[in-house]
């Protein structure tokens, strides 16, 4: 475990904000710094360590046959002042769970490879970029050509920089076979901790159906304008915004529904808005419900928008949910089982990269709890005995898994 609590100190000390968490949007100077030490760990490890064109670490163990292999990893890109455990802890808990099996002296049938994904946050460049370009969602000259949020450079550009200073390998993409793939993560919530388990073995992965509205009426005096006269934005927003919970409320399913972000022009409190955005996030298990969700919530939208003589465009992103291995959920039970931990099967409410590797192979995830269910946030943590009970799952999973 010290082992573990070490690695974690260290990475949650590079891109440190001055504001009290982490920020390490991907391929970022701090972002290739943790980078750097993670190659460093992996090398440490004995593992042949590449870098694809997707800017993926890849570590590879070898096992008796050269594939299919068991694949393993998450991201260590932040979100701007978030936490040291989400994503960190599924690189460095793999990366743990490797060297104890050298340490054991064992030898897989199947080779085992520790991947840590790009941009998961998406606050560099775009959600997943990693992921998806691993799984052949995107192709090499699309990426590329992305132009970043967070600094004003490509991509292929910032992934140029980190290649200059990495001693990894490069490839263009990893090519070889995948049975299946694992995830260890902290929860992200406070489910385990209320009910007291140590281990989450997760049976779906949420998606998420996105809807950036805009909403455009008249600017106007507070004053002078009449209230029979007006084309208010804000009245038109406001109702949608209630209207988003009451759906959600009244579906009576295992669905979520969020607006976070409203944005007003020009947000003067003596002015008539002449616009607002607002940004709605519809999470749930099953694809329809959340499409129907979202219907609902533009016909709404679209109708007291007409009535207020506001005008409504839109514009939607899906993100597919995604269900683990019935198999490799009972695997990991039975590793949990095992091992002697109390569990629950719970779903995933937050994304993850093994969403994405949903696409090519099957996938599995062992969740540890979070502490007052805080993430994306300088309060998140996980106690180091909780993040190594998690290891301990991973490392017997993986066995199982790859064969001995």
């Amino acid at each position: 475990m010290e082992r573990l609590k070490s690695d974690l100190e260290s990475l949650g000390k590079i891109g440190k904000d001055p504001k009290g968490g982490v920020s390490r949007p991907a391929l970022s100077e701090p972002d290739i710094e943790a980078r750097l030490y993670v190659i460093e760990k992996m090398k440490e490890a004995k593992l042949k360590v590449y870098v694809d064109q997707g800017g993926n670490i890849i570590g590879l163990r070898e096992g008796k046959v050269k594939e299919p292999f068991i694949t393993t990893g998450s991201h260590i890109d932040t979100v701007l002042n978030g936490g040291m455990f989400d994503g960190a802890l599924g690189v460095l808990g793999g990366l743990e769970a490797i060297r104890e099996l050298n340490e054991d002296r064992v030898q897989t049938k199947l080779p085992i490879a520790l991947v840590v994904f790009t941009d998961e946050e998406g606050n560099a460049f775009m959600p997943f970029a990693g992921s998806k370009y691993f799984a052949g969602l995107i192709d090499k000259s699309t990426l590329h050509a992305v132009e970043g949020k967070y600094e004003k450079i490509s991509f292929g550009n910032a992934l140029e920089r980190f290649l200059k200073r990495s001693n990894a390998g490069v490839i263009e993409r990893f090519s070889s076979t995948i049975l299946s793939h694992l995830e260890l993560h902290v929860e992200q919530g406070p489910i385990l901790e209320v009910e007291r388990k140590q281990i989450g073995v997760v049976t779906g992965i949420v998606g998420v159906h996105r809807i950036w509205m805009n909403f455009n009426g008249k600017q106007a005096h507070a004053g002078t304008t009449p209230m029979n006269m007006r084309s208010d934005p804000m009245i038109s927003a406001s109702a949608t915004v209630t209207k988003v919970r009451e759906i959600v409320l009244g579906r009576g399913k295992d669905l979520v529904g969020t607006v976070g972000y409203f944005q007003v022009s020009p947000n003067v409190v003596n002015v008539i808005a002449g616009s607002v955005r607002i940004g709605i996030d519809i999470r749930s298990l099953s694809r329809n419900d959340m499409l129907e969700v979202g219907k609902e919530v533009i016909d709404y939208a679209r109708n007291v928008s007409e009535k207020e003589g506001v005008r409504l465009n839109y514009e939607t992103y899906i993100e597919n949910p995604a269900m683990c291995d019935e198999t490799i959920v009972k695997t990991i039970e039975e590793s949990v089982i095992q091992l002697g931990y109390q569990y629950m099967k719970m779903p995933s409410r937050a994304v993850h990269d093994s969403q994405v590797m949903s696409e090519i192979t099957k996938i599995g995830m062992i969740f540890v709890p979070s502490k007052g269910g805080i993430s994306h946030a300088p309060d998140e943590w996980t106690d180091f005995e909780d993040a190594y009970k998690g290891v301990e799952v991973l490392k017997l999973t993986l066995l199982k898994l790859a064969g001995s």
